[in-house]
């Protein structure tokens, strides 16, 4: 059976980046709870996962911050050098690049998530169902 895609678009909050995605028809998103995406951006955050080359994008307007994650491995965020808002990072450990899943100019066809580190670093005022957790 053929892999269905849809392309998508998005930027930041001033619009000086603007990128494409070819997402898979029903992409695979996240909300992470790990302390470097709650230190990042205050809160969980909503990540979708591309496949290579999935991702049409200037690089010229991004600022990159890199350093290692908990498990030792490099984080690589790239971010809007003008309004600071993250585009997506590459996790080292996974092999694989996160679209920020807000920045999508339309954000319909997300209809589902899994709930990843949680466990450990999860607000404590937040209850989530276990079949809705992934480690």
């Amino acid at each position: 059976m053929e892999k269905k895609f849809v392309m998508k678009t998005g930027g930041c909050i001033c619009g000086k980046v603007k990128y494409k995605v070819k997402l898979d028809e029903i992409p695979k998103v996240f909300n992470c709870h790990c302390v470097d995406c709650r230190k990042k951006l205050g809160g969980i955050n909503s990540i979708i996962a591309l496949r290579e080359g999935a991702l049409e994008i200037d690089k010229k307007e991004l600022g990159v911050y890199e350093h290692p994650g908990g498990s030792g491995n490099k984080l690589k965020k790239h971010f809007c050098k003008y309004c600071a808002a993250p585009i997506f990072s590459y996790v080292e450990k996974f092999n694989t690049t996160y679209l920020y899943a807000g920045l999508l100019d339309d954000v319909s066809i997300l209809k589902k998530a899994k709930n990843i580190h949680y466990k450990n670093s999860h607000f404590p005022f937040m209850k989530i169902n276990e079949d809705e957790i992934s480690n």
